[in-house]
This record gives C-alpha cells, structure tokens and sequence, in this order.
C-alpha cells in the first residue's frame, strides 16, 4: 500500500516537472520563453501593430478573411518564432475567435510605421457586422488564451 503510494506521488511530481520543462524555442528557455518566464504576457521583441484593418478602423469588411499585422524588423522573438504566434480577436462580449497561425506576407501598399517593416497574416471566417475587436497575439495550441497574450489595436465591423 505504501510503496503504491509513494510511486502514485513519485509519478504525479515527475509528470508536473515535465510538464513546466521547455528544451528551448517559444515556450522554452529561448525565442519567446526566454522573454515571457512565468509571466502571461507574450512579449513579442519589438514594436507590433495591425496593418489590415488599421489600428481603430471602423467599418471593417466582417468577410475580411484576414488580419495582417506589421513588425518592426525581422531580429526579434516574434519574426523568429511567428509560426508558432496566432492572433486571437475578442469582441463586445469577451468571446474568443482564434485565426491561423502567423504566415509572412507582402504587403508593398500597407501601413509603413517603422523603418523596417515586416508583415504577417492569420486566417479568419466571417466575422460578426457592428462588433468591436481587440486583436491578441497568442501561443497557437497554448491550451488557454492567458498562458501568452500581447494586446494589439482594436477595429469595428
């Protein structure tokens, strides 16, 4: 009974150790893991803004298919570890709609905030007419929407 006991503890400690190990990349001791700790915020290495829709635009196409955003440079976590990023848009009423994850895209006639601009997109469906959004930068497959979020602007549908 004891020693059934004590291998049940020994296997539920190894199981939460493993589950906080990271061998590096986003969620481990570089790219985004290096800068986020045990913090919720994904902390993206440089300046980050939408590009389509722009940062506050109302009258957003609800069929607009995707959201871009754009990155000042391409030396950071956030261009080094994009396939592992999503944005995730929230509305009026705290719903979560989690789009593709980032793909790079060119984008000669968007936005150009910084002096080096790099683009990237994540897929929608259609979205809700008259819905204000809040777009969030997300681990893609986190398994909750807090354990890594950076906020971005938001638009109207």
């Amino acid at each position: 009974m004891i020693r059934t006991l004590r291998f049940l503890v020994l296997s539920a400690i190894a199981v939460a150790l493993a589950s906080c190990s990271g061998s590096g990349g986003l969620l481990g001791n570089g790219g985004l893991g290096g800068i986020l700790g045990s913090s919720t915020t994904c902390n993206p290495g440089t300046d980050v803004q939408l590009a389509n829709p722009l940062p506050f635009q109302s009258g957003v196409n609800p069929n607009i298919g995707q959201i871009t955003i754009v990155v000042n440079g391409n030396n950071n976590a956030l261009s080094q570890n994009y396939q592992s990023l999503n944005i995730t848009l929230i509305d009026n009423f705290g719903n979560r709609i989690t789009g593709n994850a980032l793909q790079p895209v060119a984008d000669p006639n968007g936005p150009h905030p910084y002096g080096s601009d790099f683009y990237y997109q994540s897929g929608f469906g259609p979205l809700q007419s008259g819905m204000t959004y809040t777009a969030e930068l997300t681990v893609v497959n986190a398994g909750t929407f807090n354990s890594c979020a950076y906020t971005l602007q938001s638009f109207r549908t």
